[in-house]
């Protein structure tokens, strides 16, 4: 699976994961998984392990960080994302990482407390960068 298919194919295993909480360390290749820390008692994912788990899917294989994440694939100019980018925040994207759905709206876990969810795209502390992994 290639180009816009994979890319629809990633945002959709990201989608199925709606509903399911936040966990600071957790997710990875399989699904949620209990995390570390303030998430050890929990199962679910953290923001760069949901961004893994999605891309997963077709092969792509992605470190447990979201600043490592950001410095692998392409990086484009945020004004030009497309759906199945992916957003990072925070300075070399360190603190924050979403996938871009398109019409404004992202993917992301969010927060201790929180459930992976839907949400408008913040530019607020967003990278001038977005990563494409998934060309077409």
């Amino acid at each position: 699976m290639y180009g816009r298919q994979a890319s629809e194919y990633v945002i959709r295993r990201g989608m199925s994961q709606i509903g399911v909480p936040y966990s600071w360390g957790g997710g990875n290749a399989a699904g949620p998984s209990k995390g570390i820390d303030s998430g050890a008692g929990i199962t679910g994912f953290d923001c760069s392990g949901l961004i893994l788990y999605s891309f997963a899917g077709v092969g792509i294989k992605l470190p447990h960080y979201s600043g490592s994440q950001y410095n692998l694939g392409r990086k484009i100019p945020s004004a030009q994302m497309r759906r199945g980018d992916v957003i990072f925040y925070g300075p070399g994207g360190s603190q924050h990482v979403t996938l871009y759905l398109g019409d404004g709206q992202m993917l992301e876990a969010p927060d201790i407390g929180l459930k992976v969810r839907v949400a408008p795209v913040r530019t607020s502390g967003m990278t001038p960068y977005v990563v494409r992994y998934i060309e077409w």
